[in-house]
């Protein structure tokens, strides 16, 4: 955790692009309480985090207009709208969401629609279901999973993510399908040779999941680690490509 990390974190958490559980981990608190730069820094919007950790007692379209007022002050719009549509799949249903920016959201694991809209709605003042400006990622997903689409062309939105976690993500993006990296390959490719172990926590923060494939990244002696699908998941999606992982168990690099 560097200032910079911090400060990114706290801003898009201020926004609304991060759940506020990002600056309350323990790794985080630890950080803040040595750094007195970004102890100024949180001291300073103390009670707009207050508000925000209060946000279920305040009216929702007020606590929106607030949210939305900041974004603007600060210089970071965040987003705006949001649109979203769902598939199925082999591994189950896969919703997808969409910015101005690209794809912004993949998720696996839950099922129903209403569940999925109000995760969005948490970070986005606006939600629609639109199957046209999701029609491309859909597209590739399907492709995919059908072993038609072998590498994903569609813009990738991960402005909410810290400044690490997307050196990281970018690197995992150019991964081959079919192919398997370490997460200290990972640290070593990003310049970071010590950082295996903050890979695989930027692995465990990613939006997009199969389209910034970190399924790909398995411990340096093959075992597999944790997915933010879940652990079969990835099973089933590295068998999809080619490998056999009945060998693998759970672990850690």
């Amino acid at each position: 955790m560097t200032c910079d990390d911090y400060l990114h974190q706290l801003k898009a958490v201020l926004s609304g692009d991060l759940p506020l559980s990002n600056i309350r981990s323990r790794s985080v608190r630890a950080h803040v309480g040595e750094c007195p730069r970004c102890a100024r820094e949180e001291e300073g919007v103390k009670a707009l985090l207050e508000v925000i950790g209060g946000a279920d007692l305040v009216p929702e379209n007020a606590f929106k207009t607030e949210r939305q007022r900041f974004r603007v002050a600060s210089g970071c719009p965040g987003r705006s709208v949001v649109r979203f549509d769902s598939l199925s799949t082999p591994i189950g249903r896969v919703f997808v969401a969409v910015s101005d920016r690209g794809v912004c959201d993949v998720t696996l694991g839950e099922q129903y629609e209403e569940g999925y809209r109000q995760c969005l709605a948490r970070r986005v003042p606006k939600v629609f279901r639109d199957r046209e400006a999701t029609e491309h990622a859909v597209a590739e997903l399907k492709g995919y999973f059908s072993g038609t689409c072998a590498r994903f062309t569609v813009p990738v939105d991960l402005c909410a993510v810290t400044p690490f976690t997307a050196r990281v993500l970018q690197m995992i993006r150019h991964i081959p399908f079919g192919s398997l990296r370490s997460y200290g390959e990972v640290a070593r490719r990003i310049g970071a040779p010590q950082a295996s172990r903050a890979v695989g926590g930027a692995l465990s923060r990613n939006p997009v999941p199969i389209v910034v494939p970190c399924h790909r990244v398995v411990a340096h002696d093959g075992r597999l680690s944790g997915f933010i699908g879940g652990i079969g998941a990835k099973h089933a999606l590295l068998r999809l490509e080619g490998h056999m992982t009945g060998r693998w168990i759970r672990g850690a690099d």
